[in-house]
């Protein structure tokens, strides 16, 4: 089984290659949406957050205040970092578990979606890092236009985490998503060049 760690920055366009390798035959898993759910009123983080910060960041209707949170996670780094070290051993429990079905079920290529890989340390999970790349001028706009960011809410967002020259750097493998879809998907297919998944050939 292959196993794939797929990284980048906020707003990079992640879920995109990620759908695309799905759709090649690859398993998925996103860690952003097994956080959502642990974010849940009753989930484990849940009960965790507002145990710290109290309820203040908590909305009306009782769920998690994300607008509050956000705010929270990228201007205060202390705050951040205690947050990183309350769910990251959570969420590596479910990569781990989510690996281990594949291998049981026969899995070709798992892909494990982690936006803070090298920060949270999880190399040692993967036989392949891809990193997604997209400009800091596009993410930024990307952000701002799928969150509803002020240009400084999202260029605060993007400076607290890695360079996406370092996380380029750092994997094996980088998808350019700057272009078309069509263009990200012929750059997926060519590293997956000599694989084989569920009776397709990337010859």
């Amino acid at each position: 089984m292959l196993i794939i760690g797929l990284t980048g920055g906020i707003a990079c366009g992640k879920s995109a290659v990620s759908g695309v390798l799905k759709k090649f035959g690859a398993k998925t898993l996103d860690i952003d949406t097994v956080t959502h759910e642990l974010l849940e009123p009753n989930g484990t983080l849940f009960e965790v957050y507002v145990q710290h910060f109290g309820k203040y960041i908590l909305s009306s209707d009782g769920t998690l205040n994300k607008k509050i949170i956000g705010e929270i996670i990228f201007n205060h780094p202390d705050e951040r970092q205690w947050i990183n070290s309350v769910a990251h051993p959570i969420l590596l429990n479910a990569a781990r578990d989510f690996l281990e079905n594949c291998a049981d079920e026969g899995t070709e290529i798992a892909v494990v979606e982690v936006p803070l890989l090298f920060e949270a340390g999880w190399e040692h999970l993967f036989d392949e890092i891809w990193a997604v790349n997209v400009g800091r001028a596009k993410q930024i706009w990307r952000l701002v236009q799928r969150d509803n960011l002020t240009q400084q809410q999202a260029v605060a967002r993007v400076n607290a985490q890695m360079p996406p020259e370092e996380i380029c750097r750092r994997a094996d493998v980088v998808i350019n998503n700057k272009k078309t879809i069509g263009h990200t998907k012929k750059q997926i297919f060519a590293a997956l060049k000599g694989r084989f998944v569920r009776g397709r050939s990337f010859a």
